[in-house]
């Protein structure tokens, strides 16, 4: 009896401090796993508080450091870019070597700022030092898109063409891009003169042919209403003409505008196609990426 004592004591023990230890673990987890939870569940301010909050109770620099870029991803995809910066800071701070892929996160807050300027600075960072094949294919689509923004078409061409083979539908797109006039809204606004011309000139032809038939409509009421002499419905109906015709000008105008938006965000949308550097959340607190393209 006297003899099992001692064993039994020194397994009460072992079982205290594993409990412990286990509880310790558990306590440094919980923010964590909510975090990953809200993340998962697309509520980004949420999930970077957590990240934020679980980065304070990490006795590593490296985890710690993971865990606020995880924080500044979670604020951009909540679109506040600036708290996003402020976190990257801190993850440098906490260790240095995480530079890298902090360019990364912040060539996105750039983006999200239409700070194209910034955008390609950083962009070229990664590329310059950039450790992985899947970091510079992103960084390159990400400088070609900043130097569409900046209307520098043949500097995206030739971010693009160092690496042909990999960027190649990019490269088409960017030459497409370069073979489809835009359109002057100057133009579109003296050939508006003409009912439906500015905007048949901007290719909005089903515009165009709303806008001709009724200018026409209103010059038909207008000659019939003077023929018969009623001048109060002449009056009535030639004001609203005026206003149809001046907005078949200023339509020309817009439409070349939109022409010209629109031309641009296809291409942009056909050199960035799905692009996108997240972390895996199953890793952390260790910062493995996840690339989609």
């Amino acid at each position: 009896m006297s003899s099992r004592a001692p064993l039994a004591a020194f397994l009460i023990l072992v079982s205290a401090a594993s409990s412990r230890a286990d509880g310790g673990d558990r306590s440094h987890s919980v923010p964590l796993r909510l975090a990953c939870e809200l993340a998962t569940e697309r509520d980004f301010v949420a999930a970077a508080v957590e990240f934020r909050r679980a980065a304070l109770e990490a006795d590593e620099p490296a985890e710690r450091a993971a865990l606020l870029w995880t924080a500044a991803h979670a604020y951009l995809e909540a679109g506040n870019a600036e708290t996003a910066e402020s976190m990257l800071d801190a993850a440098e701070d906490a260790d240095p070597a995480l530079a890298d892929r902090a360019q990364l996160l912040r060539a996105t807050a750039a983006f999200s700022r239409r700070d194209w300027e910034s955008a390609a600075f950083f962009s070229e960072n990664v590329l310059r030092d950039a450790g992985t094949p899947e970091a510079r294919r992103a960084a390159t689509r990400w400088l070609a898109v900043a130097r569409l923004r900046q209307g520098h078409v043949a500097e995206a061409r030739q971010a693009l063409a160092t690496d042909g083979e990999t960027h190649a539908l990019a490269l088409e797109a960017v030459d497409h891009y370069q073979r489809t006039p835009r359109r002057s809204p100057r133009i579109g606004g003296v050939l508006g003169l003409v009912p439906g011309l500015g905007y048949a000139y901007s290719g909005e032809y089903a515009n165009a042919l709303r806008s001709l038939i009724l200018n026409a409509l209103f010059l038909y009421g207008m000659a019939d209403t003077a023929d018969d002499e009623e001048w109060g419905a002449f009056t009535v109906i030639t004001f609203f003409e005026l206003t149809w015709y001046t907005g078949s000008i200023y339509g020309g105008i817009d439409a070349a505008h939109r022409f010209n938006r629109q031309r641009e965000e296809d291409c942009v949308g056909r050199v960035l196609g799905n692009t996108r550097v997240s972390p895996e959340l199953s890793a952390l607190p260790l910062l493995t990426l996840r690339w989609e393209f």
